[in-house]
């Protein structure tokens, strides 16, 4: 039973979690648009992958996320450069018009890839998971008995019920807004043009620089 908990409980945070603007969300939904929902659906099934071995380092233990919040400004940092980039990249590049569905589909592996190490670019996902973790290991909400427990092997079912969780609950919001890109693609290509790309770009620049400045401003 501890099991089915743990799955549905990351499943539900992952979902909430995904529904904001990222950077895979936005690739999917670009992509849904601009050239098939097949090949969004395959950025989507491999932006998520890297929520498994994300959240099993959160689980893991204290040691893993003390190591990484020695390096958490840096990693910070990285993360508002990266967002800036593809801000950058949004604003500057020119759309295509639609792909028709029957139009031949090519590049599953370069959209799976282009998935992957998007989503793998985001380690913040580690505390992220780590702060919900220690809600749920302490009984914050649950008269101070845990909701799930884990135990020390690797192997524990409930651990991976709980990466496998969060995976499924990301595909579930991607899923969605591929299909919804998919079928009204045309009536959002009508009413934005080609200005999609910048209101992409400009929420990543925007997140790109609000993510690098707040490690320097005061608290």
């Amino acid at each position: 039973m501890e099991i089915v908990i743990a799955f549905g409980v990351a499943a539900l945070l992952s979902f909430i979690g995904s529904v904001f603007l990222g950077l895979v969300n936005a690739a999917v939904i670009d992509t849904a648009i601009y050239r098939s929902e097949k090949s969004a659906l395959w950025l989507a099934f491999g932006g998520v992958i890297p929520e498994i071995p994300y959240t099993l380092i959160a689980i893991l233990g204290a040691s893993y996320i003390e190591i990484m919040t020695q390096y958490k400004t840096q990693l910070s940092v990285a993360m508002g450069l990266i967002f800036l980039s593809m801000g950058l990249r949004y604003v500057l590049k020119n759309n295509p018009k639609p792909q028709h569905k029957n139009m031949l589909e090519t590049g599953a592996l370069a959209n799976f890839s282009k998935g992957f190490f998007l989503a793998l670019a985001n380690p913040q996902l580690i505390f992220y998971w780590s702060g919900y973790l220690i809600i749920f290991q302490t009984g914050t909400f649950s008269n101070g008995k845990p909701f799930f427990t884990f135990n020390n092997s690797l192997l524990d079912p409930t651990k991976w019920g709980f990466a496998l969780g969060a995976s499924a609950g990301a595909f579930l919001i991607l899923f969605i807004y591929t299909k919804l890109s998919s079928i009204y693609k045309e009536h959002l290509v009508r009413l934005i043009g080609n200005k999609l790309s910048y209101i992409i770009g400009g929420v990543f620049i925007v997140l790109g620089i609000i993510t690098i400045l707040k490690n320097f401003l005061p608290n």
